[in-house]
């Protein structure tokens, strides 16, 4: 079974102003970002373009991946997970919001992008 979602852990050794789309220009501190995903075909596919230093850029991780170095990723099956569940287990686990609404423009959540200043494990790890 092809998995629905991603997590993909960056690493910023230095702070940047970083211009996110239409989002505009935000200043990302040092440290580790998980961003949450989907993609209903060809997940793979899609999170090895989203680290890739250069390429055109589609979503908002595309801008921020382009700047950052990637650590990890880990694919989820549907059950009992979704990308609102896991960017839900980041907040709790205290990830800071950089910029709201970053990944979550088709959802309610306020972001599917959070900081941490420290290494942290990706969602579902204990």
């Amino acid at each position: 079974m092809e998995p629905k979602y991603y997590c993909i852990n960056l690493r910023l050794f230095e702070g940047k102003e970083i211009t996110i789309g239409k989002k505009g220009r935000e200043y990302f501190p040092p440290g580790f970002y998980f961003y949450v995903g989907k993609a209903k075909k060809g997940i793979r596919k899609r999170v090895a373009r989203h680290i890739l230093p250069e390429k055109k850029k589609r979503w908002h991780i595309d801008f921020l991946s382009e700047k950052a170095f990637p650590v990890a990723v880990k694919f989820y099956e549907e059950e009992g997970n979704s990308e609102c569940s896991l960017a839900g287990e980041l907040a709790e686990r205290g990830g800071r919001i950089i910029m709201e609404g970053f990944g979550s423009t088709d959802c309610q959540c306020p972001s599917h992008l959070f900081f941490f200043p420290n290494p942290h494990k990706l969602p579902g790890e204990k």
